[in-house]
């Protein structure tokens, strides 16, 4: 039986030295067989294979009858594979759960950094800060833009996609300012393409890398959204970030793009 590669590496990953896997799979060519057939079959020197037969017989995967000559017999691949894969997710699963409480504790205690933001001016600029930072993606949604600050966003759209960031919108077609109405996707779809129509509402969230959102909101008065109170939050925190970033996702699948 060829011995290839894979199929070692897969039993040393359910616990076998690199020599117990040679000897187990050399067993399946040999069938009933003894330790020096084995040793020349398996390639596994002579003066090794009586120790590697007898860790493979405490583990389950050969039987053992001594005499004269010894008896080695292989168990059936199917049940001693099957019995080592459950306790190997057994031990997985363990592994996952204690890791996974360690990583909440330490995110409960995490001090998320938080930034409040009054002034339409610094709002715009800390939108450019967040968006020039991204490393793999940007999400937006929502409706609430601002004339002011759409090519300094499409800039950034533009320089995020150079670096390979990917950029996702999802908006309303237009939103209506006091003075005008604003059309959100004829703006934005001079620098992207992947912008979907849904959160017809007075408001924006910024998300970064699973790592920072940015919400902003602003007053409304007589159905219109007064741009001179506009209110907005800055928090760098993965698992807000990585909960609103699900929501988006979830969105996004059920969601028509602009132009379809």
């Amino acid at each position: 039986m060829i011995q290839d590669q894979l199929t070692i590496q897969t039993l040393q990953k359910l616990g076998l030295t690199y020599y117990e896997a040679k000897v187990y799979v050399a067993l399946m060519s040999t069938g009933v067989t003894n330790p020096t057939t084995i040793s020349e079959e398996s390639g596994v020197p002579r003066t090794k294979i009586y120790g590697v037969l007898k860790k493979l017989a405490a583990n389950n995967w050969i039987t053992i009858e001594k005499g004269r000559p010894t008896i080695i017999t292989p168990k059936y691949p199917g049940e001693v594979i099957e019995e080592h894969k459950s306790l190997m997710n057994t031990d997985i699963d363990r592994v996952s759960s204690e890791l996974s409480m360690t990583y909440d504790h330490v995110l409960e205690n995490e001090i998320p950094k938080v930034r409040i933001i009054h002034c339409l001016d610094t709002l715009i600029q800390l939108t450019a800060e967040i968006m020039s930072s991204a490393k793999k993606r940007i999400m937006m949604m929502g409706s609430l833009y601002f004339p002011d600050e759409l090519d300094i966003i499409k800039d950034q759209i533009i320089k995020a996609k150079d670096r390979g960031v990917s950029v996702r919108i999802i908006t309303t077609p237009s939103i209506k300012l006091k003075d005008k109405q604003f059309n959100i996707i004829k703006n934005l779809s001079e620098s992207i393409n992947d912008i979907k129509i849904g959160h017809p509402y007075f408001i924006k969230a910024i998300l970064v890398d699973d790592r920072e959102t940015l919400l902003m909101i602003s007053r409304v008065q007589d159905e219109v959204p007064d741009i001179d109170n506009v209110f907005a939050i800055f928090i760098s925190n993965n698992s807000l970030a990585s909960y609103f970033s699900s929501v988006f996702d979830m969105d996004w699948k059920n969601l028509k793009f602009y132009n379809e």
